[in-house]
This record gives structure tokens, sequence and C-alpha cells, in this order.
């Protein structure tokens, strides 16, 4: 195999799929980058076995073929390379590739190509299809409640189903619940839902490559065992989580005694400067709900005693609860509105926060006693 390509398009392809290289080496070959000349066009797929990414670049290829070259030292190379035009020949008698740049010349050392592991597609395109800054979004109003416990393995993952025109996504830890939805511009008709979940990761990654405009889509294509995120020029595979999810929302309350309407930000703010306090005591600060105003309070013996009010519009009964500052704050940066909804049911029930003027975001977290 012989190519040209740009140092710039040829970083920006590495680096892409670099996030899913084992870092375990149980298997030498996952440590490599698989590159593929065809055409005009390089293909470079990477996978640990439990995600894969591959992405496309431009190229000149004057001899197809392909290779896999280790990842670490590839993409540091190329990424350091002044920007220029990178000429990459591969000897097949004994898979290494010499890179040529100016007055530069370096040899790496790499691997057949036969030894890699087939990264799968998906048999059929689903139709399903997002703005990838809306999917962007949904990630990061909800992956943060994914559980990091490894005893209950489902919870490392959020549940995602496409049902109706609608993408849900779901994550909770059992302490806390993120809820998204939204609308599918692209759904095929009479399509039956899917449910999965996914890992933890995957979503990180998928949040690193999708595109912050809306003019860009993602499609998504599911299997019983693996889901499918197509970019465009960028493809990540995913294996799904085995198990049933659990139907938390089911335990959400429906009715609430005290609401109030606030500024998400002046909230989030006065808990955050609270939360200097609470780190070094119990862990938790105390919200007092009265007619037009919340107060937040913490008391550490040996910190101090923190004391804040917050304007609010307040309906039912006044209370008090306590909360995990950094779980509430969490639920705070996730909202994308101005104005919040913030629901009481009791204090020893779990609250729910959702913006004013819309339902396709909720947030659900359990009190601390702190009394």
């Amino acid at each position: 195999m012989k190519f040209t390509a740009s140092q710039a398009d040829l970083s920006y392809g590495l680096q892409t799929v670099a996030k899913a290289v084992s870092t375990k080496n149980t298997l030498p070959i996952l440590s490599g980058i698989l590159i593929k000349g065809d055409g005009n066009r390089l293909n470079l797929t990477a996978t640990d076995l439990e995600i894969g990414i591959e992405c496309m670049v431009s190229a000149q290829v004057a001899e197809e073929g392909s290779i896999v070259l280790p990842a670490r030292y590839l993409t540091e190379i190329v990424r350091k390379i002044p920007a220029a035009a990178v000429e990459v020949e591969v000897d097949p008698r004994n898979y290494t590739a010499v890179l040529r740049w100016d007055r530069s010349q370096y040899t790496i050392h790499g691997f057949s190509p036969e030894q890699f592991p087939f990264l799968p597609r998906a048999t059929q395109d689903s139709g399903n299809k997002l703005p990838q800054n809306v999917l962007r979004n949904m990630i990061r109003q909800t992956a943060f409640a994914v559980s990091h416990d490894e005893t209950r393995p489902i919870l490392t993952g959020a549940q995602m189903t496409l049902r109706d025109g609608h993408c849900h996504l779901l994550a909770t830890d059992g302490v806390r619940i993120a809820y998204r939805r939204t609308a599918l511009p692209e759904s095929p008709q009479g399509e039956q839902s899917s449910s999965l979940v996914l890992p933890g990761r995957t979503l990180s990654e998928l949040s690193r490559l999708l595109a912050a405009n809306d003019e860009d889509t993602v499609g998504i294509s599911v299997t019983p065992t693996q889901a499918f995120f197509d970019l465009g020029d960028v493809r990540l595979v995913s294996r799904l989580l085995e198990g049933q999810y659990p139907d938390v929302l089911r335990l959400v309350p429906q009715s609430y005694s005290t609401s109030l309407t606030l500024s998400a930000q002046q909230l989030h703010d006065a808990c955050e400067r609270a939360s200097l306090i609470a780190r070094d005591g119990s862990g938790a600060i105390k919200l007092g709900i009265d007619p037009e105003r919340v107060t937040i309070t913490s008391s550490t013996p040996e910190v101090g005693q923190v004391y804040e009010e917050v304007a609010a519009s307040v309906q039912g009964d006044p209370l008090e609860i306590g909360l995990n500052p950094r779980f509430l704050m969490d639920g705070l940066k996730a909202l994308d509105s101005d104005q919040l909804l913030f629901e009481f049911s009791g204090n020893r029930t779990p609250s729910r926060m959702k913006p004013q003027d819309r339902d396709d975001f909720l947030y659900v977290v359990l009190p601390i006693v702190v009394w």
C-alpha cells in the first residue's frame, strides 16, 4: 500500500478512532489502528471489542492495501509532524510502514491486517435519524447520572428507547434519575420500538464525536446485541449491556404537595457556594421552602455556617429537605432553562425538577436526612 495524505486529515482521523484502542494488552493487535487505502480515501478503524470507531479521510492512494500500525506511536508522530503532505509506504512482506515528509523519514513496525477483528455493520438502515447536536445534548443531560458501581452492571449504562417517533434517554445510579425525550425528525412508519442499554463509556465517546450544529445528522440502528451510530465520515459501533433496565420512572411521584418556580441559575450559584461548607461536613445542604423564597443552609462545626436566600414563587406547604449539593447542581446544570419548576411531596420522598415550560426533561433526586 502507498498513499499520500495531509497531516491535518491524517491526524484528525487517527485521533478520532484512537479512543477505541484497547488499553489492555490481552491482544496486541487491539493496540493498533487498521488502515485501509482504497481509491481516494483512507478507512481508519480501532476497537477494543466493546466499542469500535471507524473514520474515513481523504488521501491519494497510489497502491491499495491495508496494515495495522500501533496507535500510540503512529498517532503521536503524525500529530507532531509540521503541516505538510505525509507519504506512507507499506511493505506487506514484513508489515512495516515508512512515513516521509520534507526531509524526514520514520519506519514503524505493524501487524498483519488479517489478525484485526471484523467491525460489524448494521444489517439495514433503520431510518431513525437525529440532529447530532440534539443527541449530544441529550447525552449531556443524562449521562452524568450513570452509575459507576460495577456490582450493578446494568446501571453503568443508560437506557435508550426508540418508540412512536421519539427517542428517550434514561439514566440512574439508584439515587437520582435523569430523563430526556425528543422527537425523531426522521423515523420510519410502523417500526417496532427498540429498547437498549448503552454503556456509559459509549455515551462519553459518542458525545465527543457528535457535532455541535444542527446541520449534521446521526443515524441510529440496533441489533439485539449492538448499536450503530452513523455520523457520515465517522461510524461508532457499541456492544449493549445485557439485562433488564429497572422501570425507575414508575417510582417517581405523580403528585406533589409543594412546588416552586425560580431561577435555575440563581439556585445553582447559591448551592455551589453553600457546598464549600457542606463539603467538609455532612455532605448535605438544607433547603427551606417558605412563601416567596427558598433558603439554603449548611453547617460544619470546624468550618462555619452558610445561609442563602433565593426568591421563588411557592405553592403548597412549607417544607425543609436535605439534599446532596453535587447531585442538586448536576441536575440544575442539565436543565437548559432559565426558569425551574421544583416539586416536593415530602422531606423523605424523591423531589422532581424540570423546565417550567417543557416536559421533555426531568431530574429526580432522593433526599438526605440531616436532622
